[in-house]
């Protein structure tokens, strides 16, 4: 697919999505875990990871579940911005929106790469402390494994409008993720189970790379589905800068049973993998 061709494939999900968001009425904060469910700031938050452990665009890609697949090398800064009603986010702060960054560094060796991160939740930086080790290397009959921990320290609250002593919110889990289709247009599927934060059940994820600069992600992240994709802006930007927009809990319900607004979020991610540690 041409590079035009998939601009244009970009600008039609952007459009399709942001129509469907602006369908249904406005609506309040996601009560349970609310700075952990716009961008996770965790392996493929937002930017790929290949199986070799290298950061960039290629590789497995998602925004909520993280992938097995875990940089040994780079430096990943980041920011994004949710909405918390049917409106594309154009600011990153405000009643309206959520917004999350990440500031992240790969270790280790190819195989079984260590991730830490800094995740500041808002204007004041409040930060999360992300951590995830690869333990096993995809193979011929194995997909790659790794575990890691959510906002280790518990620094946020749980629910929205919870007692400051009430934050219960270090999230630990464990994720696979293998490869499959083409080289030149793989499929990466993620599944594993979470605690915390991912609701004490299954995750999972699927991302596909539907041309040089375009993938397209959808994944359950122990709550609700979300879908979007990323695009790779190296070619008019510096190298590894990537653009994605998502919809999350696009089938979520109120509690009369009502679907709710799926929220768009729309995030900016630069990786220099260049940085061995």
């Amino acid at each position: 697919m041409s590079l035009h061709r998939s601009a244009c494939t970009a600008m039609a999900a952007i459009v399709l999505m942001t129509a469907t968001s602006l369908m249904a009425s406005a609506q309040t904060e996601l009560r349970e875990f609310p700075e952990f469910r716009y961008t996770s700031g965790l392996p493929g938050g937002g930017w790929g990871v290949t199986r070799d452990g290298i950061p960039g665009f290629d590789g497995a890609l998602q925004l909520n579940v993280p992938v097995a697949y875990t940089p040994h090398r780079g430096a990943i800064v980041g920011f994004s911005t949710g909405s918390l009603d049917r409106s594309l986010p154009v600011d990153v702060s405000g009643h309206e929106v959520n917004g999350t960054g990440y500031i992240a560094l790969g270790m280790g060796k190819s195989g079984q790469g260590l991730y830490v991160c800094e995740m500041p939740t808002s204007e004041s930086w409040e930060p999360v402390q992300n951590l995830q080790q690869q333990f096993m290397a995809e193979g011929a009959q194995q997909p790659a494994v790794a575990f890691g921990m959510q906002d280790i320290f518990e620094n946020r609250d749980r629910y929205v409008g919870a007692p400051n002593a009430l934050h219960d919110t270090d999230s630990p889990y464990v994720v696979a993720t293998r490869q499959f289709g083409t080289e030149r247009q793989p499929v990466y599927v993620t599944f594993g189970w979470g605690w915390g934060r991912f609701n004490s059940t299954f995750i999972g994820g699927v991302s596909w790379r539907a041309a040089e600069k375009l993938t397209i992600f959808g994944e359950y992240d122990g709550f609700n589905p979300n879908a979007g994709f990323a695009v790779d802006l190296s070619e008019w930007l510096v190298d590894d800068t990537i653009l994605y927009f998502g919809l999350i809990d696009v089938l979520g319900t109120n509690d009369e049973g009502e679907t709710k607004t799926p929220r768009p979020v729309i995030g900016l991610t630069y990786v220099y993998e260049n940085l061995p540690l």
